[in-house]
């Protein structure tokens, strides 16, 4: 059941994704239909149109639902504010007093065991 639900959403992912390519395709596969029955332009051979109008009506329509879709998640996103305040602000007294961190590292200051992690990267010479 795992096995089916996951096949069905990666086919579903691949095909929002890859719509142009499959609008493509099916340009592709159907040319000759669509240019004798949904050509706008079928009835002026001499523009030698062949579907182009059919084509670009179909794309300008995927990228529109596209642009659409994204409008709407834009809309759905909500904005998160952060709030940070460094631990040096706060007195020593008060910071330490029943904190497990040592001094140094609430004053802003790396202990010596914490330097020897967190450097900045050294250049090659």
């Amino acid at each position: 059941m795992k096995r089916t639900v996951t096949i069905l959403l990666l086919v579903v992912m691949l095909t929002q994704a890859f719509s142009r390519l499959f609008i493509l395709l099916e340009y592709q596969a159907n040319k000759d239909f669509i240019t004798k029955f949904l050509c706008l332009n079928r009835e002026k051979p001499q523009l030698q149109c062949n579907g182009k109008c059919y084509l670009m009506k179909k794309l300008r329509k995927a990228e529109q639902t596209e642009n659409n879709s994204n409008q709407k998640r834009q809309k759905q996103k909500q904005e998160i504010t952060l709030f940070y305040q460094s631990l040096a602000s706060y007195p020593p007294a008060f910071a330490h007093k029943g904190s497990a961190l040592p001094l140094a590292l609430l004053e802003g200051k790396p202990s010596g065991s914490l330097q020897a992690i967190f450097h900045p990267p050294q250049t090659a010479v």
